[in-house]
């Protein structure tokens, strides 16, 4: 009997330790594709339906990108401001379509952001320059737009031929698949974008 009381006490305790300590708990951080689906998910539907895209893959992209992190950071490439400003300075005569005359009128400071990249699709600044709009679109509400809106033209005919493993590449390295291995910075990223999309698929358009 009295073993039956000890139990019931024990029992009584550990009950009450659980429930004072339940909410000082911390909250489990949500997954990258959770925050994804709850940061950008409405938006990229909407987007996808005007522009005729497919969702998954840029829900896909966001992960790899960012994380699903709002508002997503910014990462500064040194070694594309190097080239950048060898191009302004006329010791290098352009990078990609890039010429003097397209730098020459840029700042230090400006010619930085250029060379950042932005945005959940984690877009590099000097794109802004072929598209012809401001920079600052890339760092704010339209950004997102502005992406998606640079991806299909930048790469979209493979988004329709649904080649999405060469999308992903071309989005990290500016080049379709290669025909042996991969030349991503994460030897993964095509994999890991590809299995993303099959979650995202699931999810009610």
């Amino acid at each position: 009997m009295k073993n039956i009381k000890w139990l019931i006490v024990l029992g009584l305790v550990v009950v009450l330790y659980w429930l004072s300590n339940y909410k000082a708990r911390p909250k489990l951080h949500l997954s990258s594709v959770e925050l994804t689906r709850q940061n950008y998910s409405k938006q990229v539907n909407q987007i996808c339906k005007e522009m005729d895209l497919p969702p998954a893959y840029f829900k896909a992209l966001i992960v790899l990108e960012c994380s699903g992190r709002f508002p997503p950071k910014s990462r500064y490439e040194r070694h594309v401001y190097d080239k950048l400003s060898e191009v302004k300075r006329g010791k290098r005569k352009r990078y990609g379509s890039l010429t003097k005359a397209h730098l020459k009128k840029f700042s230090d400071k400006t010619l930085k952001d250029l060379a950042t990249s932005w945005g959940p699709l984690q877009v590099m600044g000097y794109q802004t320059i072929a598209m012809k709009i401001p920079l600052h679109w890339l760092k704010e509400e339209f950004a997102l737009y502005y992406s998606i809106k640079w991806v299909k033209k930048s790469y979209g005919k493979y988004l329709k031929k649904k080649r999405f493993g060469d999308a992903f590449h071309i989005h990290n390295t500016g080049k379709p698949m290669p025909t042996i291995g991969t030349r991503t910075y994460d030897p993964n990223y095509v994999k890991k974008g590809l299995e993303y999309m099959k979650i995202f698929e699931k999810d009610a358009f």
